[in-house]
């Protein structure tokens, strides 16, 4: 990938989202990343991001996110290798391993030493981008909710999908028989964030001829301790 001057909208998946028109977005001006299991989603409206980021090492295991990374509606996917334990048969120009970026001394990631699939998404835009705009990183996780059960090793799995999901802008992104990682998010989510604001700034002091411009549109708190915060409704 290379810089563009195109400008960039990266999405996480929070309640914030749930009347947001994604559809409305100048694909013209903007390039788009999208991350998790919101494709459950995507595939409803007809709409897909350029760059899709699932770093989750169970999620990535999830048959449906494999069946989404090989139909290739993106151009490119940041994955994490747990995905080639279940199929190695992913196209290798389309796909990436964050695993392998961690350690590629070209790439931003060199900076990363706590991510979340938000956070990765957006340093994978930091060496193609210089407008960078934020949505539904609202870090405001329900950390059990009552569908879900703890397995022995940690990870959750949902028994049954919710009706009503307090985590995410459309109920059913998580859905029965889905396992994930417990969201922790103070320990893990809000630490990336911060570390995250860490790396562009020092970017912006080595490379101040182009300054990285980061924009997050929320009403809730979340992310806003780290970065310029606008209303959702002033994205246009």
């Amino acid at each position: 990938m290379t810089t563009t001057n195109k400008e960039v909208c990266i999405f996480g998946n929070g309640k914030s989202l749930e009347k947001f028109d994604f559809l409305k977005i100048d694909r013209n001006k903007y390039d788009i990343i999208g991350t998790g299991m919101a494709f459950r989603y995507w595939n409803k409206i007809d709409w897909f991001p350029n760059i899709y980021v699932n770093v989750d090492t169970v999620v990535c295991q999830n048959p449906e996110v494999i069946k989404f990374v090989k139909e290739e509606k993106c151009q490119f996917y940041i994955l994490s290798k747990s995905m080639l334990q279940i199929d190695q048969t992913l196209n290798p120009e389309k796909c990436l391993f964050i695993e392998d970026l961690l350690q590629f001394p070209a790439s931003s990631f060199k900076y990363v030493r706590n991510w979340c699939s938000g956070t990765a998404a957006v340093v994978c835009s930091l060496d193609r981008y210089y407008k960078l705009h934020l949505f539904g990183f609202d870090c405001d996780y329900v950390e059990f909710i009552p569908e879900c059960i703890e397995n022995v090793d940690g990870t959750l799995t949902i028994e049954r999908t919710p009706d009503v999901n307090p985590n995410y802008f459309f109920n059913d992104y998580q859905r029965a028989g889905d396992n994930y990682n417990k969201p922790n998010g103070q320990r893990i989510h809000m630490t990336s964030w911060k570390e995250l604001s860490y790396i562009i700034e020092f970017l912006n002091k080595m490379w101040s001829e182009n300054p990285i411009e980061v924009t997050n549109y929320s009403s809730k708190t979340s992310i806003s301790k780290y970065f310029s915060t606008k209303f959702l409704s002033e994205f246009h």
